[in-house]
C-alpha cells in the first residue's frame, strides 16, 4: 500500500456518522487506544448526517466517502448501523467494493458480506423477555421497534417474537411499534400501544435506550407510574440509563470489549494470519429499577454521577458564548490571514487540538476569488497547519488529495489519531480539516460540527467577498471609462476634479482646459458608415491619451467632443494643441485612413480659487472651440 502518512505506519480507515455523541465518544476512544497499541495509524472519515433530514446540506456529507483514500488504506472499519440513509450505505458499500484491496470488518452490524465484530445484545432480548414474564409476572409484553431499515432494531424485533412465542405469550395488532431510534416518538408510541383497551401493555421492550427514555418520560407525562404501573426497558446502557429517576434496565454492549476485538482482527488480517469467524462479543443485562428491580447493576455512586452531570453541564453552557465570540471574529476577517489567524485562535474552543491541518479544494480565479466544485478537486491546497502549539509553513504549496499528509505534517515514527471532515455547503466542497487531539479519550461532537460548519462557511463567505471586491472594483472602473475608447468618461473627470482641486487652489496652480472636437463627423458617417465614423473618434482619442501630460486628464465628454485639462507648467495650451494637430494630421496620411482627420480645439487658462466655477472654465474652452469651428467651416 502507499503510505499516506510520512511516520511509515500501515492505515486503518474508519468510517461513521457523528450522530450519537456518547457511542462515538466510546467508540473512538476505544478503537484510537487499541490502534496505539498494535502501533497502527488509524483515519476517522467522518459524516454528520442528521437523522431523518434529506437536505442538501445533508446529503453533501456522503461525499467523505468518495474523498476518502480507500485504495491506500491497510484496513477498513465500518460503522454502519451509525449510518441512516440508504443511500448513503448503498454509495459506502459501492465506494468500499470499488476501490479497496484491503480486508473490511463491519462493526456492530452484520453487514451482507462482510467480515462483522457484533454484540449478542439482540440475543439478550431472549432474556429480557423471559426476566419480564417470569421475575415480574409480565403477561402483555411489547415492543419499540427502530425504523424498520435498521439492522439492530430487526435483529432484536426477531429475537422479540421468538422469546414471545417460546414463552406462548400473545402478540396483539398494538404490540409492535416502529420509532426513529431516537427520542421524538414516545409521545405516538404511547398513543399506539394504549390504542386498544383490550391489551394494555404490562411491559415495553424498546429497540435502544434512547426510545426507552422517551416512552418513560411520555407515560409519567399521563400520569402512569414506572415501573408500578408499566415497566421498561432499553438496550445499549447509555450515560442517561442511570442518571435520572428511574434507572433503565438495559442491555450493557462491551464497545471497548468490541472495539479491541476489531483492532485484533483487522491486525491478524493485514499480517495475513489465518482466523476464524469473529465470535459475538457478550453484552450484560442490567436490571434497574425500570422494570421493578433494587438497581444493585448501577456501579457508579449517586456522587459519581452527579459530578459527571454537572462537568457535562459546565462545559455545554459554555459553549454558545465560544461559538459566539467565535463567529464574530470569523465574520471580523477580511483576508485570508486574518481568517486563519482566528482560527489559530480559537483553536481550542471545543477539543484541545495537538495537530490541525486545513487544506482547499478548487482553484483561484483572476479576482482573487477561488471557484470550489461539487466533490473535492484532485488538487488542493494547504493553507493552515497548527502542530504542538506552533504554526507551521508547508514546503508543499499544492499536492494530490490521494496522498493526503504525505507532506511534512507528520514525519516522525509515532502512530497517529487523525479526524477527516469535509468543509462544504449545500452544493460545493470547499475543502477538508484534519484533527488530532491532545487526548487519545477526546473525540469529536456535535458542537465540533458546529466548528467545522462555522470555518467552512467563513472559508467561502472570504472567497466570494473576495471576488465581489474585484468585481466592484472592475465595475466602478468602467463606470468611469468610455467603453468605445477606454478614455475616461465625464463623471472620472468629476471624481478627478474633485480630487484635485483643493491643493490646486492651496498652491495656486494654473490649470488649461482644453475642449477638441472632431470636424466633419457626419460627413464621415455618411459616406463610410457609422463603424468607420467611430475609427476616427478612436483615433483621436488614440492621440490625446498618447499626448497627455502624467499630471493631466483626458476624457471624452460624449460624441466627437473631447477634454483635456493639465496644469500649465507643463505645456503651454498653443503648443499643445499644435502638437495635437500635427500628430493627428500624421494619422490622417496614413494609406489605411480613407478619411480626413481635422479636429477643432479651443482652450481656456485659469488660476483656479476657491471663488473659481470648473463648470464655467469648461464653457469658456467649449466657447473658443466652436469659434475655431466656425473658422474651419468658413474656409
Amino acid at each position: 500500500m502507499d503510505n499516506i502518512l510520512l511516520n511509515g505506519k500501515k492505515n486503518i480507515g474508519v468510517f461513521f456518522n457523528c450522530s450519537e455523541v456518547r457511542f462515538q465518544k466510546r467508540f473512538c476512544r476505544a478503537l484510537a487506544n487499541t490502534a496505539r497499541k498494535k502501533d497502527y495509524n488509524l483515519l476517522f472519515f467522518i459524516a454528520f448526517e442528521v437523522i431523518d433530514d434529506e437536505s442538501d446540506f445533508n446529503k453533501m456529507n456522503e461525499k467523505v466517502i468518495k474523498f476518502a483514500p480507500i485504495e491506500s488504506l491497510d484496513a477498513v472499519i465500518i460503522a454502519y448501523d451509525t449510518f441512516d440513509r440508504p443511500e448513503i450505505r448503498q454509495m459506502l458499500e459501492d465506494e468500499i467494493r470499488s476501490r479497496a484491496t484491503c480486508p473490511v470488518i463491519s462493526f456492530r452490524e452484520k453487514y451482507k458480506d462482510f467480515l462483522s465484530i457484533l454484540s449478542n445484545a439482540n440475543d439478550a432480548i431472549v432474556n429480557v423477555v423471559n426476566h419480564l414474564a417470569d421475575c415480574h409476572n409480565c403477561k402483555n409484553i411489547m415492543f419499540m421497534a427502530g425504523y424498520p431499515a435498521h439492522y439492530d432494531s430487526n435483529e432484536r424485533l426477531e429475537k422479540y417474537k421468538l422469546a414471545m412465542k417460546e414463552k406462548g405469550l400473545p402478540i396483539y395488532e398494538n404490540s409492535i411499534f416502529h420509532a426513529d431510534m431516537w427520542r421524538f416518538k414516545g409521545e405516538e408510541a404511547f398513543q399506539y400501544f394504549f390504542s386498544d383497551p383490550e391489551h394494555i401493555p404490562d411491559a415495553v421492550i424498546c429497540a435502544n435506550d434512547y426510545m426507552a427514555r422517551a416512552l418513560c418520560t411520555v407515560a409519567i407525562d399521563h400520569g402512569l407510574r414506572i415501573p408500578e404501573d408499566l415497566k421498561v426497558t432499553g438496550v445499549d446502557d447509555i450515560s442517561e440509563a442511570i442518571e435520572y429517576h428511574p434507572t433503565l434496565t438495559t442491555v450493557s454492549v462491551d464497545i471497548e470489549g468490541m472495539a479491541e476485538c476489531t483492532i485484533d482482527l483487522a491486525d491478524k488480517l493485514i499480517r495475513k494470519v489465518y482466523v476464524k469467524t469473529p465470535n459475538s462479543v457478550p453484552a450484560k443485562i442490567m436490571y434497574r429499577e425500570s422494570c421493578g428491580c433494587n438497581g444493585e447493576e448501577v456501579i457508579e455512586t449517586h456522587q459519581q454521577q452527579l459530578n459527571q452531570y454537572y462537568e457535562r453541564v459546565s462545559h455545554l453552557l459554555g459553549q454558545p458564548h465560544n461559538q459566539t465570540m467565535l463567529q464574530i471574529d470569523l465574520d471580523s476577517s477580511n483576508s485570508i490571514e486574518e481568517l486563519l489567524d482566528t482560527i489559530q485562535k480559537h483553536i481550542n474552543l471545543v477539543v484541545d487540538h495537538k495537530s490541525l491541518f486545513i487544506c482547499l479544494s478548487g482553484h483561484k480565479n483572476a479576482n482573487n476569488g477561488r471557484i470550489f466544485e461539487e466533490d473535492i478537486t484532485d488538487e488542493v491546497e494547504p493553507v493552515f497547519g497548527y502542530r504542538d502549539g506552533k504554526r507551521i509553513n508547508f514546503n508543499t504549496k499544492v499536492f494530490n488529495k490521494n496522498n493526503l499528509l504525505t507532506f511534512e505534517a507528520f514525519d516522525d515514527d509515532k502512530p497517529r489519531t487523525l479526524y477527516f471532515s469535509l468543509l462544504h455547503d449545500s452544493t460545493r466542497c470547499f475543502g477538508f480539516v484534519v484533527s488530532e487531539f491532545e487526548s487519545l479519550s477526546d473525540t469529536v461532537d456535535q458542537y465540533y460540527f458546529d466548528w467545522i460548519l462555522k470555518l467552512s462557511l467563513a472559508f467561502n463567505k472570504l472567497y466570494i467577498a473576495s471576488e465581489l471586491r474585484c468585481l466592484l472594483a472592475q465595475t466602478q472602473q468602467k463606470s468611469m471609462t468610455d467603453f468605445m475608447t477606454d478614455m475616461s468618461n465625464r463623471r472620472s473627470f468629476d471624481v478627478w476634479m474633485n480630487k484635485n482641486i483643493d491643493e490646486w487652489i492651496k498652491t495656486g496652480q494654473e490649470l488649461v482646459f482644453m475642449t477638441i472636437d472632431l470636424d466633419g463627423l457626419k460627413k464621415i458617417n455618411d459616406a463610410y458608415g457609422h463603424e468607420t465614423g467611430d475609427e476616427a473618434i478612436i483615433m483621436i482619442a488614440d492621440v490625446i491619451k498618447k499626448y497627455c501630460p502624467e499630471n493631466g486628464h483626458c476624457s471624452r465628454m460624449g460624441g466627437d467632443e473631447f477634454l483635456l485639462v493639465y496644469p500649465c507648467s507643463e505645456m503651454k495650451p498653443k503648443k499643445m494643441a499644435a502638437k495635437l494637430e500635427k500628430h493627428i494630421e500624421e494619422k490622417s496620411k496614413d494609406e489605411s485612413v480613407k478619411f480626413d482627420l481635422e479636429v477643432s480645439i479651443g482652450w481656456y487658462q485659469s488660476v483656479l480659487t476657491k471663488e473659481s466655477d470648473v463648470e464655467r472654465c469648461l464653457s469658456e474652452s467649449d466657447s473658443r472651440m466652436y469659434e475655431v469651428k466656425k473658422k474651419h467651416h468658413a474656409s
